[in-house]
């Protein structure tokens, strides 16, 4: 079992989309032998790759057996959405790279035989990741040791749940993967170099640096007012700049929301009922069930000392006698009463050693593990060591090498069966406990200081909506909904009413979350299959009623003119601006700095140390072109106008800095190839991705 786990921790989440390929191809080749097709039908294609239509079935099929690895690998019986999602986002990931890197792999040659990965799992030249688990190092020298791979293997089988072999094939299939992935990017990092003369000029691009006196004349000095913008001036920059106004598919929608709280009337229900209640709660005499039963929290079975409860309680639970009460409170939304339940003395922490053996693996009955337990522990009481017996017969891989020892426990940090035998008992005792894992046998070795701690019961009525109030708030929004179903109508009942409107800008298609509501994929749905200016139906998302207005729709390609005029508008100007103080600098035809600055009555400024890999210009943020003339321009000579982000610009340059002529290039080289090697494996996979004209269809099913 100890192997097992530690092959799911190598393999994790991302190998399990892997798994179920031979499944598959299986249940295809029997339907082609049929003459039938299970994915017939663009309608249930989720994904297409440079052309390879993607079914939704395979995708489907993938996310369950990731989800169900993930389940494997966490021992979780249920996962919460947040994680559901980022297992179906990786599953994505992961089936469009197999589409795009499939073509690439066969045209190239790129294999990994089954010689070469038996090589690499049991062979001569073994891998890190096999290496470095834990289970197949050698116990007294803690080297690897191929021998307990081969074991491993051999005996995989012996697990008839099957998880042993799902595991390892995952693992297999994740380091084939790499392997492929390693021979791709080899190949192309072979054909990569840096010359010396780049590594040259990267040097000095780096190390050059000048001081430079300079003016800057601001877009601002000119008015807008003295610009004049007409359409053909829009036209003609929106068709020389169209590809910076590239777009995917998106869409603006507002909306407003009717939170699904308690009415006063409801909390003054929940106050009755626990008013009501109060005697009963006295008087029972199991506190665990009369809670279990009526109350909306469970029984917490945990004791606790001064500290550890909450302080509107802490005093009541120090003081009292077994069975007061305090309350009727309000606490988190909730009315509740506390009853001291049970007052123990335990300590904080135990020090324990044990015998872990588990339940019979085919039939999960514990009646074996449990006579083994019980003649261990007569062994034990009759002189034998607990240290050997453990070393020989306990299950738990992690302490039985260590002769069973657990070390300090802290009572939150092990199963309540687990806890309650430990903490209960004193020390020296022999203690047998039932648990998930099997029948354990616990010596306590040592225990903490005892101190008092109590057991409070806690019962309580949260505030919640009633069905009468949701059926109220309910028809608040249904009336919105249908009356104001136009944006026109909706902005004006907004404004009315003085209601709060939201706004969630620049959605796409298949986008999940909406800031402020719970899973609101609906409504994005919705929004990329209304008209513009159409109003939504209601939407329940957790504790919100929501009612919606799209009020913008972008179409995937190129934004229209009439969507960026108002930006296009704003560079034109300051075009036209630019050409105006150009031509006013040129005019004055001033050879020096400063006759030039009394001329413009522009101030001279001075800047230190610019360098053109500079990032930004000190005062001014990121001015390229300026770097750029700063390095490039004889010292002394007055530019030409610089045109920049902020304004134009005239520089002299004052002095420059050079390397020492005797640097290391070679050693630049190596840098620069370094850092262009690291680039390759992403930039590789995203011009593949480019060129392998990807459509997504998820929209169409989740």
């Amino acid at each position: 079992m100890a192997t097992l786990q530690n092959i799911r921790n190598r393999a994790g989440v991302l190998v399990a989309v892997v798994i179920g390929i031979a499944l598959l191809a299986f249940i295809l080749g029997d339907m082609l032998k049929s003459g039938r097709s299970m994915f017939s039908g663009s309608q249930n294609e989720i994904a297409n790759v440079a052309g390879k239509s993607i079914p939704v079935q395979l995708y489907q099929q993938k996310v369950e057996e990731a989800t169900e690895n993930y389940k494997r690998n966490t021992n979780k019986s249920a996962l919460d959405e947040e994680t559901s999602e980022r297992i179906r986002q990786q599953t994505w990931n992961d089936l469009i790279r197999e589409y795009v890197m499939k073509k690439e792999y066969s045209e190239l040659g790129v294999s990994v035989s089954p010689d070469e990965l038996f090589d690499m799992v049991q062979g001569n030249n073994i891998i890190p990741e096999i290496k470095g688990i834990p289970v197949f190092q050698n116990r007294t020298t803690g080297q690897f040791d191929r021998s307990l791979v081969i074991q491993f293997l051999k005996n995989i089988d012996q697990d008839l749940s099957g998880k042993a072999r799902q595991s390892w094939i995952a693992f297999e299939k994740v380091i084939l993967q790499n392997r492929l992935n390693d021979k791709y990017n080899n190949l192309i990092k072979k054909g990569l170099f840096v010359t010396n003369q780049e590594a040259k000029t990267e040097t000095q691009e780096r190390n050059n640096e000048a001081d430079i006196d300079y003016i800057l004349m601001r877009y601002n000095s000119i008015s807008d007012s003295s610009i004049s913008i007409n359409d053909d001036d829009i036209s003609d920059y929106y068709d020389a700049h169209i590809n910076e106004f590239k777009q995917d598919a998106s869409c603006d929608i507002s909306y407003i929301t009717f939170a699904i709280e308690p009415s006063k009337k409801d909390k003054e229900l929940a106050q009755k009922w626990v008013n009501d209640i109060v005697l009963d709660f006295k008087n029972t005499e199991d506190d665990v069930q009369f809670v279990n039963l009526n109350g909306d929290t469970h029984f917490d079975h945990s004791f606790n000392v001064k500290k550890d409860i909450h302080s509107q309680i802490a005093s009541f639970a120090f003081s009292a006698k077994v069975g007061d009460i305090y309350g009727p409170y309000l606490e988190n939304g909730a009315y509740k009463l506390s009853k001291l339940s049970k007052i123990a003395y335990l300590p904080d922490s135990v020090n324990t050693r044990h015998i872990l053996i588990a339940q019979d693996k085919n039939t999960g009955n514990f009646s074996k593990a449990e006579a083994l337990i019980d003649s261990l522990k007569t062994l034990i009481k009759h002189g034998k060591s607990f240290v050997d017996l453990a070393k020989k017969y306990s299950e738990d891989q992690g302490s039985a090498d260590k002769g069973g020892d657990l070390g300090w426990l802290q009572e939150n940090s092990i199963s309540k069966a687990f806890s309650d035998s430990c903490f209960f008992a004193k020390k020296g005792d022999l203690v047998t406990v039932k648990t998930q894992y099997g029948v354990h046998l616990i010596e306590i070795l040592d225990q903490s200081k005892k101190f008092k701690k109590v057991q409070i019961a806690t019962l309580d009525r949260k505030i919640e909506p009633s069905s009468e109030t949701y059926q109220q708030i309910y028809s608040l929004a249904s009336k919105f909904a249908g009356l104001y179903n136009t944006q026109e109508k909706f902005d004006e009942a907004v404004k009315n009413q003085n209601i709060t409107k939201k706004v969630a800008n620049n959605l796409r298609i298949n986008d999940k979350k909406i800031s402020g509501l719970d899973s609101p994929r609906e409504l994005v749905k919705w929004a990329f299959k209304a008209e513009k200016g159409e109003g939504s139906p209601i939407f329940e998302f957790g504790n919100k009623f929501v009612v919606a207005t799209l009020t913008d729709v972008r179409e995937d390609g190129f934004a229209s003119i009439e969507q960026v005029k108002s930006e296009i508008e704003i560079d034109v100007k300051r075009e036209k601006k630019s050409e105006k103080l150009v031509e006013q600098i040129n005019e004055l035809n001033k050879k020096n700095i400063n006759e030039l600055s009394k001329s413009l009555n522009a101030e001279i400024k001075t800047a230190k140390d610019i360098k053109f890999s500079s990032f930004g210009f000190p005062g001014l943020g990121v001015e390229p072109n300026l770097n750029a003339t700063a390095i490039t321009l004889p010292k002394d000579k007055l530019s030409e106008p610089i045109i920049g982000n902020n304004g134009i610009y005239v520089i002299v340059v004052k002095s420059i800095k050079k390397p020492n002529e005797n640097l290391d290039i070679n050693k630049e080289k190596v840098f620069l190839t370094q850092n262009l090697l690291n680039q390759i494996e992403y930039h590789s996979y995203e011009a593949l991705k480019e060129n392998s004209n990807i459509k997504d269809s998820r929209s169409k099913f989740y």
